[in-house]
């Protein structure tokens, strides 16, 4: 067991499940919310090693969840992944501006998820090389700057 908690929030139960079972197979510890406050409530419970944030939500969207989660002093330095449909760049422009540390969009699959697992070290056996085709290559998958 790798010991890496993950949240993943998403109001779509077909994401939660995709993502989880694709994650947990890698050793991850999985946790699962279905809406923002729900997603929140997780994150200062289980203080994750990184959250995988769905936007557009019930409750409390994630953009509202992110910039919590960023005002936070003992929840700040924990990356934030947006992971959602809403993909024009002006959606990346203002996650950056809500403090999330990256963003990938729907429909996800298990290469994009595995280079986001090695950018942010939750699993260390994904090369570099894959991380930055990944990423820079498809387009699909950003990191956003700090």
């Amino acid at each position: 067991m790798l010991n890496k908690k993950l949240l993943i929030v998403d109001d779509c139960e077909i994401v939660r499940t995709l993502c989880s079972y694709i994650l947990a197979k890698k050793g991850l510890n999985i946790t699962l919310a279905s809406n923002g406050l729900e997603g929140l409530e997780k994150v200062k419970l289980e203080h994750p090693d990184l959250v995988i944030l769905d936007i557009i939500m019930p409750e409390m969207n994630g953009y509202q969840v992110c910039r919590q989660i960023k005002s936070q002093p003992q929840t700040m330095n924990i990356p934030v992944v947006f992971c959602s449909g809403k993909n024009a760049e002006v959606d990346v422009y203002w996650a950056m501006k809500q403090g999330a540390d990256g963003y990938i969009s729907k429909p996800v699959n298990k290469d994009e998820l595995m280079a986001l697992m090695g950018r942010f070290h939750i699993i260390k056996n994904v090369s570099e090389e894959y991380s930055n085709q990944c990423f820079y290559k498809q387009g699909r998958v950003r990191i956003l700057p700090a």
